[in-house]
């Protein structure tokens, strides 16, 4: 008997939730699909949701992968693409053996999660604090490098536009560097507050960058380099503390 798929509580509308159980079915009905847990994760969990513009991301934890099971779930899932689910398909042996390299992503997914069908093994993943420390501690010091490279390849050009595009990354990773200080992630409207608080610099610095993102704002050059420049030793000061956690 097929397993019913539950998605109460969640932000799907009606005829997403309708392809998710539609492709649900067809994966359980899939030769040689061995499916231990499919999982639902991120914005469609929670309150970020956007219908018609966020991702329905489902977790497929399944028994093996080879091309030809992918090729015999290719119908349904192109069907659900159209609905903006986005499948991510692992066997349980991949997944457990991957949260030392992947611990940011696997934490963030069990911040928010639904399961729809099987097991919760995604609950059942451990995350040790010391792979987080190092990955987050990587990811802000490539950041680090890459804002340094940018403004000299640039001759100093396109400041607001290297902001812009890495702000997002660099307030993820920052709440992934609270969780490890503070117990749990932050939500991401406290993110900035919680992080100026914690690790001693000016919050503002952070809502200006950001607010580049979300308003509709023209620095001059002066003003722009200036503004990179604090975006800069803030992600050092960050990057000097996380090299000293214990």
């Amino acid at each position: 008997m097929k397993e019913s798929i539950d998605l109460s509580g969640t932000r799907v509308g009606a005829d997403e939730a309708a392809a998710v159980a539609e492709l649900c079915e067809a994966l359980q009905n899939a030769p040689n699909l061995n499916i231990q847990s499919i999982i639902l994760y991120g914005s469609a969990t929670g309150q970020e949701y956007r219908p018609g513009k966020s991702d329905i991301n489902l977790l497929i934890i399944v028994e093996r992968i080879d091309v030809a099971i992918l090729k015999g779930v290719l119908d349904p899932i192109m069907r659900g693409r159209q609905y903006g689910i986005s499948p991510f398909f692992i066997t349980e042996v991949n997944l457990r053996s991957s949260a030392d390299v992947f611990p940011v992503k696997f934490l963030v997914m069990q911040e928010s999660y639904k399961v729809l069908l099987g097991r919760d093994v995604l609950g059942e993943l451990e995350i040790k604090r010391e792979h987080l420390r190092l990955r987050c501690e990587q990811e802000i010091k490539n950041l680090l490098l890459r804002l340094r490279r940018h403004y000299i390849m640039s001759g100093g050009q396109r400041l607001n536009e290297m902001m812009t595009t890495t702000v997002v990354g660099f307030l993820e990773t920052l709440r992934v560097v609270l969780s490890i200080t503070h117990g749990e992630l932050p939500s991401r409207e406290e993110v900035v507050a919680t992080a100026a608080k914690t690790f001693g610099f000016d919050a503002e610095i952070l809502r200006n960058v950001r607010g580049l993102r979300d308003l509709d704002v023209s620095l001059t050059r002066e003003e722009a380099e200036q503004l990179y420049d604090k975006f800069m030793a803030t992600v050092e000061r960050v990057a000097q503390i996380i090299d000293q956690m214990d």
